[in-house]
């Protein structure tokens, strides 16, 4: 005899919306792969406010497929319904097989084979142990929002170690090809050992707090690749744009000013410390240097560590490093350089990074 009809809701969380509209601003693509009737899963996806293309597929479907043609499907259609684990499986297989880096979020046993092959398998707390087992990332919060935030301070670290890595490598082979050039014409070591060592603090120091930096909105849209080959095209490019202005202030200290080995060095190490100090400000960012704020920790570092490089020369200090204490026409000459230098590095920059994406 019917009595009637016993409906079962799971409501959906406050916070799943806004959190999946965040994963697509970070170019995340969603494919729902569900064990539950297609309808009911598309009604939630609609729900939820998931665009999704093509029709919803169920485990038939997919178990009719060949391979190829299950890898054409997964990239026409979003959202699976009545899946069994293996068929899961085959369409994170699938994916993978197309180029794409995976993700997949579950959290039953049902889930842990497509868990322990997608590229980073998502599991939650609360999940069944196998699930966990299975997962190389486990959530301590049952939310979306959580990944959305792990996505965004991932490629706020990778970027900022980028700038980190890009900056370095280019300020050290500008001078060490200053150096190694200069060295076969200078009738005097460039710079004493200890002044070495001092420059190389000064000027690091600053950089040491790139890790606090802000990441410009582009930077967080898309996930970034680790190339080698543009890393080293950007080192020679800014490194050799440094050495010009190197060659530049030692031709002026030489033939114009003709600066003994005191002045020089002291001259050459201003300019050294502070122009790696100020160029950061402008290779940190692919917008102009006044469109992108810096994190406060990093403007804070930059200012002490160049006061404390004037200090070095006009303290007592100087004395015992073996500097000179420069007239401040002369320091505003080294000035004036550096202002130069950071502009033309300001508009270069903008036409490295049209050619190659960092």
């Amino acid at each position: 005899t019917f009595a009637g009809l016993l409906v079962l809701s799971d409501p959906l969380k406050e916070d799943a919306a806004p959190a999946i509209a965040r994963l697509k601003s970070l170019g995340i693509k969603l494919k729902i792969l569900s064990g539950d009737d297609p309808i009911v899963t598309e009604d939630v996806c609609r729900r939820l406010g998931i665009d999704f293309q093509g029709k919803v597929l169920t485990g038939v479907d997919v178990e009719n497929m060949q391979e190829n043609e299950l890898r054409q499907a997964v990239e026409k259609n979003d959202i699976f319904g009545r899946v069994t684990p293996e068929q899961k499986y085959a369409i994170v297989s699938a994916l993978k097989k197309n180029g794409h880096v995976t993700g997949f979020l579950g959290d039953g046993i049902n889930d842990a084979p497509a868990l322990k092959l997608a590229d980073a398998g998502i599991s939650v707390d609360s999940g069944v142990q196998v699930a966990k087992e299975a997962s190389s990332i486990i959530l301590l919060e049952k939310s979306l929002g959580a990944i959305a935030d792990g996505v965004t301070e991932g490629r706020k670290a990778f970027g900022n170690m980028i700038k980190y890595i890009m900056n370095t490598i280019s300020a050290n082979l500008g001078n060490m090809f200053t150096l190694a050039v200069g060295s076969l014409f200078l009738p005097f070591i460039p710079l004493l050992p200890s002044q070495i060592l001092l420059t190389n603090l000064l000027s690091d120091a600053p950089l040491l707090t790139i890790a606090t930096d802000n990441l410009d909105e582009e930077g967080l849209r898309t996930p970034k690749k680790w190339s080698i080959s543009v890393i080293a095209k950007f080192a020679l490019f800014f490194g050799l744009i440094s050495s010009i202005f190197d060659f530049v202030t030692i031709s002026s200290l030489i033939y114009l000013l003709n600066a003994g080995p005191e002045l020089f060095r002291t001259a050459w190490f201003i300019e050294s410390v502070i122009s790696e100090i100020l160029v950061t400000f402008s290779i940190r960012t692919r917008r102009r240097f006044y469109e992108s704020r810096p994190s406060n920790l990093l403007i804070a570092a930059s200012i002490i560590m160049a006061l404390t490089t004037l200090v070095a020369v006009y303290s007592p200090l100087g004395l015992f490093l073996e500097f000179v204490q420069l007239p401040l026409w002369f320091l505003g000459l080294i000035f004036g350089i550096l202002g130069c230098y950071f502009l033309i590095v300001e508009g270069l920059k903008h036409l490295f990074f049209s050619r190659y994406e960092v």
